[in-house]
């Protein structure tokens, strides 16, 4: 062993490149780390965990990119849909009549829309009449008096 064109001593190389490599990447991530702060969130459902977590985000890393946005908007949208569907849902269940008869047609569109999944695409302005027009209806403070008995949204109006 240890002649002069020996391959031990290529492998014993490789392997020392190898370690310096992998204690390289060890200290890299330890810096990294020692400047990460983590944060243990406790609270029931819906009571803004998450909001402090996307405005530590605000604050602390610049904001959101654009696509992060448009995916918050989708979101947005889709409860949005969901809370207007809640409302039709309970009026119908309530039997409750709206006073524009108009909205039984918009309650009809709403409870088959769906929001399209692009988070870029903006929601269907009929949709969005559809919605307004619904929450102005002088029957939602009827609906709303059942509330205990049917599930909306904490981030309903």
């Amino acid at each position: 062993m240890g002649a002069c064109m020996s391959s031990a001593d290529s492998g014993e190389e490789d392997q020392k490149k190898r370690s310096r490599i992998i204690d390289a990447k060890l200290e890299e991530d330890s810096r990294r780390l020692k400047k990460e702060c983590k944060i243990l969130l406790l609270g029931s459902g819906e009571s803004g965990k998450s909001t402090i977590v996307k405005q530590m985000k605000i604050i602390h890393q610049n904001g959101y990119t654009v696509d992060e946005l448009a995916l918050y908007r989708l979101t947005v949208y889709k409860n949005l849909i969901d809370c207007a569907k809640a409302l039709i849902g309970a009026m119908r269940q309530f039997e409750i009549e709206p006073g524009n008869p108009e909205n039984n047609q918009y309650g009809d569109y709403l409870l088959e829309y769906q929001v399209d999944p692009d988070p870029h695409m903006p929601l269907d302005p009929r949709a969005g009449a559809a919605v307004v027009s619904i929450w102005k209806d002088a029957s939602i403070a009827a609906v709303m008096d059942h509330q205990s008995e049917f599930y909306l949204m904490d981030s309903a109006p």
